[in-house]
């Protein structure tokens, strides 16, 4: 069966497009990226590409983008930021992570942006392996999976995220590391921030994400328009056969 679970951006385009405005809007995650290789001129697939609102925009640069996303309520939004605003080198394609529609060897960057299917079997996933296997399939030799996960253990987003749940989460983001570690990657912490004009847009987005009844509770634990959300970019290079194992 598919890793999926129901995420209410599918259905919130609206809302969900005002969230990835506010986070990280000083680009820090795509600065790490870029200190491991270049995203101009490459072939970049995206899986569980959302509202491709990042992967459209690595298409302003890119020879060439496949956004790959499962979810009927994200296609839709998929391609309507497509007729917005087309790209000749840009492609939707409808797909699963343990089936990639796309051709070996393909890609210099596959990347994955809070795709909670990548990652030790927990409540919403079971095993990503075969997604794993996948994304090397269709990385060149050489190439880059970059898998964008929250950071549990620092960062006032972890901290929501503990008073919301009521479980403390440092032990989850240990299993998380040790697991990526396991499978040959690099962990790459970035600390960055939810940043907005005002309070109310922050707790408009915040309803995606936490209970509606914690969300009073959170907006009292910050002040001002911001607050800081730390990510690990766990990043894999498809090596030879022999580098590799």
């Amino acid at each position: 069966m598919p890793n999926l679970y129901f995420y209410a951006g599918s259905t919130n385009p609206e809302l969900y497009e005002l969230q990835n405005e506010l986070i990280d809007p000083e680009r820090k995650i795509e600065k790490a990226m870029e200190e491991f290789c270049n995203f101009e001129g490459s072939v970049i697939v995206d899986v569980g590409a959302g509202s491709g609102f990042h992967s459209h925009m690595y298409a302003s640069t890119a020879s060439m983008v496949y956004a790959v996303e499962p979810d009927s309520g994200m296609l839709k939004q998929l391609i309507s930021r497509q007729a917005r605003d087309f790209r000749s080198n840009f492609c939707v394609l409808k797909g699963f992570a343990e089936d990639l529609p796309l051709k070996s060897d393909l890609a210099d960057i596959v990347h994955a942006r809070l795709a909670y299917f990548f990652g030790p079997p927990m409540k919403y996933t079971e095993s990503c392996e075969e997604g794993i296997e996948e994304v090397k399939r269709v990385l060149k030799t050489g190439g880059y999976f970059f898998n964008i996960q929250n950071n549990y253990s620092s960062g006032q987003y972890a901290e929501f995220l503990e008073l919301s749940y009521g479980r403390d989460l440092k032990g989850l983001q240990k299993e998380i590391s040790d697991y990526f570690a396991s499978k040959g990657f690099l962990e790459r912490i970035v600390r960055t921030k939810w940043r907005a004009k005002n309070r109310g847009e922050i707790e408009k987005a915040l309803t995606l994400e936490f209970p509606i009844e914690k969300v009073g509770q959170i907006m009292k634990a910050f002040s001002g328009n911001e607050f800081s959300h730390d990510f690990s970019i766990f990043v894999f290079k498809k090596r030879t056969r022999g580098e590799n194992g």
